[in-house]
């Protein structure tokens, strides 16, 4: 949920296990987060400030073979939001590093990434808008037995369906790959993966002289089954700097988000998920997100 990088393929952390085949998996999902990292200077800036909300539909399904394809269409919204002062109580309250976001007026919106007088990136304000379509491949290379985890290996291709003008796309044709592992050991399940993206430089960026990195996430998840229906959930995502050609730690350094939540079944082939996230770092990922997923399967 890094306002900039949201237009670049991040796949999302997941089992390395897949639905057998004929299954079908729907998990429709919104993620909401309070953005706080601004800095600028001779022309240059770095301003995130404001709150987003992406909405999506990843739809999953097993095609046999240890195979398992995924789409997710995305929409996103940015405003001025409401939760500034919620997020700067819980920063006093907890430790956790602000960004400075307690100096400034409460629910202001400034989403725009430039260089030398040149907009990289700007994110219209009160609009509903379509985001790239993540197209995803995973096959399973081992399954997991008693020498060793499950291993899967994932291709990710994200088709330009966003609007690079209004800021919710890349304008071109991204790919990742990478590796998940998954094992379990009696009521605790533990995940992991490395991927790494190959952007297609947005013509924006070029313009304003800024180069987007080959983007490298790892990630690592702990499952613990409290009971039949119920499970505790925590999640880290280290993601590496989106571009080193500006000098803010609001888009130069890298993000650790920590996440904690709990998945609840409510019926059979229905799950719920709620979850919280903050940026350990807090330099350039959101200060604090919440996470709600209803999954169905089939």
């Amino acid at each position: 949920m890094q306002p900039a990088g949201m237009i670049f393929p991040i796949p999302r952390p997941r089992r390395a296990a897949v639905l057998d085949s004929g299954e079908l998996e729907l998990r429709t999902d919104l993620t909401y987060s309070s953005v706080f990292e601004s800095r600028g200077r001779l022309a240059s800036e770095a301003r995130f400030d404001g709150e987003i909300a992406r909405a999506s539909a990843q739809l999953a399904y097993g095609v046999g073979g240890g195979a398992e394809i995924t789409i997710e269409p995305s929409v996103i919204f940015a405003s001025s939001g409401f939760l500034d002062h919620i997020v700067n109580d819980f920063h006093r309250f907890t430790g956790f590093a602000g960004g400075g976001r307690d100096r400034v007026e409460n629910d202001q919106y400034e989403m725009q990434l430039a260089r030398d007088g040149v907009i990289a990136w700007s994110l219209e304000e009160d609009q509903i808008l379509l985001a790239d379509l993540p197209v995803s491949w995973t096959q399973v290379i081992r399954e997991e037995d008693q020498d060793g985890p499950t291993l899967s290996v994932r291709v990710t291709v994200e088709l330009p369906t966003g609007d690079e003008d209004r800021g919710s796309g890349s304008g071109g044709l991204d790919v990742g790959a990478g590796v998940l592992l998954e094992r379990s050991i009696g009521r605790w399940t533990f995940t992991g993966g490395l991927d790494g993206m190959q952007a297609d430089q947005p013509k924006r960026f070029r313009d304003a002289g800024i180069t987007v990195r080959s983007l490298l996430l790892a990630s690592g998840g702990v499952e613990y089954r409290w009971s039949n229906k119920t499970s505790l959930l925590f999640q880290t995502v280290l993601q590496m700097p989106l571009t080193r050609d500006l000098p803010f730690e609001e888009i130069n350094k890298e993000i650790l988000d920590l996440g904690f939540g709990i998945s609840r079944d409510l019926s059979r082939g229905t799950r719920l998920i709620l979850s919280f996230h903050e940026d350990a770092v807090a330099a350039s990922g959101p200060d604090a997100s919440v996470y709600a997923g209803l999954v169905f399967s089939w």
